[in-house]
């Protein structure tokens, strides 16, 4: 995924299906100038982490 995509689906107030490492994770916040996001994995226990945005995958 790109950086202004992700953004994009940051600010959407509709869900979209992001996947990281194949699981469904939630979008929290987008680091421009790092292009990173901080995400927490939807079905686990919402801890955040960072992973760059590449990495995010749009189903």
């Amino acid at each position: 995924m790109n950086l202004m995509r992700a953004k994009e689906i940051k600010e959407d107030p509709n869900m979209k299906d992001v996947v990281y490492n194949e699981e469904y994770v939630y979008i929290d916040d987008v680091d421009d100038e790092r292009q990173k996001a901080i995400i927490h994995y939807l079905k686990r226990d919402g801890v955040e982490f960072e992973v760059d945005v590449t990495e995010l995958k749009e189903e």
